[in-house]
């Protein structure tokens, strides 16, 4: 990582929660952390340093009155990583609407984005989730790394859409046929991911949960019975935006690939 920066972006007011978080992870990525502020009061801007400098971190102060030229010197400075505050709002409406955060997403690629839930002052587990279609070895290492370096709990997953299959498989086969065939599409599926994990942790040994179930709704449905801080996803990911509307806990998006 060339430039080794962490952008905490923030718009109107800080969310001092997520600041805790920031610090956090600067510290322990060893990276420098820029507030990137639009348009925040002075007020505001005087606790954040403070904050910090307590923390004897390494950081820069940069103020913006626009957000569309906070965006551009985000893209032109490709950090390392950017944090920004998901807000809060029912799964009802936000079958309706998305967040302004997850519009701001849209706008950058192979950049890996971190989007804080409100309330979120501390990551202790991470759950990594590994699609077998497409998530790649660059960002199973990665966030393999960016786990380790954080010294928190983590978990890769993965989950099987067996009904979906099932359904199809039934108007088409004998139950008994279907269930074998069945069988053998599940034991195919973790093959692949077991070998995607073991070529990108060069045959580090992990633990890989399977579930089974439509996966953008049983991966963030899982990340938050079971309490994860961060669920994991690859960028590229269908449907991404699909299990960043039905998350309940903070969403990491790692690119796929090395950044240019």
């Amino acid at each position: 990582m060339p430039v080794n920066t962490v952008i905490f972006l923030q718009r109107e007011k800080v969310n001092f929660n997520n600041l805790k978080v920031v610090k956090e992870i600067a510290k322990k990525l060893d990276k420098k952390l820029v507030l990137l502020f639009v348009n925040i009061t002075e007020k505001e801007k005087e606790k954040a340093k403070k904050q910090i400098e307590d923390e004897n971190i390494s950081y820069e102060l940069k103020n913006q009155l626009e957000f569309g030229e906070a965006k551009e010197e985000i893209k032109a400075g490709k950090p390392d990583l950017l944090v920004v505050t998901q807000e809060k709002i029912s799964p009802l409406e936000h079958i309706f609407r998305i967040t302004s955060t997850e519009k701001l997403v849209k706008d950058f690629e192979n950049l890996d984005i971190i989007l804080l839930q409100e309330d979120a002052d501390s990551i202790n587990s991470v759950l990594i989730n590994v699609d077998k279609e497409t998530a790649t070895e660059y960002f199973i290492s990665s966030a393999y790394l960016f786990v380790k370096k954080l010294g928190v709990r983590f978990d890769f997953v993965t989950s099987f859409y067996e009904s979906f299959y099932e359904n199809r498989l039934k108007k088409t086969h004998p139950d008994e046929e279907a269930k074998q065939i069945l069988l053998g599409l599940l034991e195919e599926h973790v093959e692949t991911v077991k070998t995607k994990l073991a070529k990108a942790l060069k045959g580090e040994n992990v633990e890989l949960l399977i579930l089974k179930g439509d996966p953008k709704k049983e991966i963030p449905y899982y990340a938050r019975k079971k309490k994860y801080d961060l669920l994991l996803i690859n960028e590229n990911i269908e449907d991404r935006e699909s299990y960043i509307e039905n998350s309940e806990t903070s969403v990491g998006i790692f690119k796929d690939k090395e950044g240019e």
